[in-house]
């Protein structure tokens, strides 16, 4: 080898000693940061002699990184549906909550026993109306709950659209930026961090499938194989509801003009926050209301007059559902939605509670207690008798076909207790499996910090080494010009 072979190579290794000592500051600084992945130099020998950089890679694991947005979508989905049934279970309370409709109840049986042992005595009647008007009040807030969840579930769906959008805007960039940089051989690493971070929001808001094409061209689906992002962005479309009651239905979440979720959806969504918002929506906060819905109506039904002259008529008695401020004639009603939230004490019983002993609280003329009966407990047992007894429920919501009132209310307590204690199991197991994902993706393709330095005393070794070459062949050419 010439002096000057053994120069030029002495020199290019030193170039490149630079450059690689430049990557490795830059993956110190980055290693605090979780969606840096490590960053290594490809060498290669030049025709004469020496070495170059020819480009700059990073460390990746596509499987590992997809298993790890999987997680982080299952996660979302259980951690939005453990937050909105919290919400509503803080409200409503357990079966041992004082303020519960269990607990309520429990009161209003107390206070219609003891008025039955007292019938004359009107404290005890105003006891048991307001016990009365305690269990409707609960029934109210239950509703009010219910109904503030899935409003603040709409609008955290149309937070999500909008982020979606701003997200998908900035993946077309980057992946644009990616492609051509590809092309022209440009070190483009940070921006595949970038478009990868992006990646991971996205996968909280919905369960992705990534593909990555030739040239770095990245590819998004939704779980379900909706198009998400392939060569452009595509809209994320969704409209919330101003308010919510029982009877409103909550509006589509649509991806490229498809809708996601629902009976009428195609191609419904699997998991993300964007599926655990919807389910809660729509289906689990639903059922709920209807649970309670019931609880309504069987109170109206157990506390209703009847007119027994003539073909019966039932008439509201201690409870009404109110619309527009008056009761409304529950024969003409095709359907119990809402009724937890507009069931009421009767007015005219909270004026004279007596009406509770002697009937007429529907104010067509039906007593119970005349004549020889006036001021009798019959109409107040036989009261207490309906609470008790046996009744039939809508099997579809889940919480038993049949039982007393109380079983029902009981039954749809624990409903929502053993919901709300799955969704936080599945939090702390999904928290789990995302943790585990994670630490084997950073094992792999990020950045530690006692390797960086161990390569660091390797290139400052090598550059001693190229120095002192540089050095020796400038001593040798010194030697040659003075024989000369």
């Amino acid at each position: 080898m010439s002096l000057l072979s053994a120069f030029s190579s002495a020199r290019s290794s030193l170039a490149t000693v630079s450059q690689q000592s430049a990557l490795v500051s830059r993956n110190v600084a980055n290693a605090e940061n979780p969606a840096a992945t490590r960053k290594f130099a490809n060498q290669t020998s030049l025709i004469y002699g020496g070495v170059s950089i020819g480009s700059i890679s990073q460390s990746s694991n596509q499987a590992l990184f997809s298993s790890m947005t999987s997680a982080n979508a299952s996660l979302a989905a259980a951690d939005v549906t453990y937050g909105a049934l919290n919400s509503i279970r803080n409200v409503i309370g357990d079966t041992d909550s004082i303020t519960s409709p269990a607990a309520r109840l429990a009161e209003l049986e107390a206070a219609l026993s003891q008025y039955a042992v007292t019938p004359e005595d009107t404290q005890t009647a105003r006891a048991a109306v307001s016990a009365a008007s305690d269990l409707a009040t609960s029934l109210n807030a239950a509703t009010g709950a219910i109904q503030t969840a899935r409003t603040d579930a709409d609008r955290q769906l149309a937070d999500t659209a909008n982020k979606m959008n701003s997200l998908l805007e900035k993946f077309e960039k980057l992946n644009n930026k990616i492609m051509v940089g590809t092309t022209a051989g440009h070190d483009i690493t940070d921006e595949i961090d970038q478009r990868d971070q992006i990646v991971t929001e996205l996968s909280g808001y919905l369960g992705l499938n990534v593909q990555v094409r030739t040239g770095n061209d990245m590819t998004l689906h939704t779980d379900s194989g909706i198009t998400l992002f392939e060569t452009t962005a595509r809209q994320v479309e969704f409209a919330p509801k101003s308010a919510y009651d029982a009877t409103v239905v909550g509006g589509s979440f649509k991806i490229d003009g498809v809708s996601v979720s629902g009976t009428s959806a195609g191609m419904p969504i699997k998991s993300g926050s964007v599926y655990g918002l919807l389910a809660f929506r729509d289906e689990t906060a639903v059922t709920l209301q209807g649970q309670f819905d019931e609880i309504a109506a069987s109170l109206v039904e157990a506390f209703s007059e009847t007119d027994a002259g003539g073909p019966p008529t039932t008439w509201s008695g201690l409870f009404a559902i109110t619309a527009n401020g008056s009761s409304v004639d529950l024969a003409s009603v095709t359907s119990k939605a809402g009724f937890a939230g507009r069931i009421s004490v009767s007015a005219n019983v909270v004026a004279d509670p007596t009406l509770l002993r002697d009937g007429n609280i529907s104010g067509q003329s039906i007593d119970y207690n005349t004549g020889d009966n006036a001021g009798f407990s019959g109409r107040l047992n036989d009261l207490i008798a309906n609470l008790s007894g046996q009744r039939s429920f809508d099997g579809s919501l889940g919480a038993g076909t049949s039982g007393t009132i109380g079983d029902y209310i009981a039954s749809a307590i624990s409903w929502l207790e053993d919901k709300r204690s799955a969704a936080n199991d599945n939090v702390d197991y999904q928290s789990t499996v995302l943790s585990r994902a994670q630490e084997s993706l950073s094992d792999l393709t990020g950045i530690n910090l006692d390797e960086e330095m161990a390569h660091l005393l390797d290139l400052e070794r090598s550059y001693q080494a190229s120095s002192k070459l540089i050095s020796t062949i400038g001593e040798m050419i010194d030697s040659i010009l003075q024989i000369a």
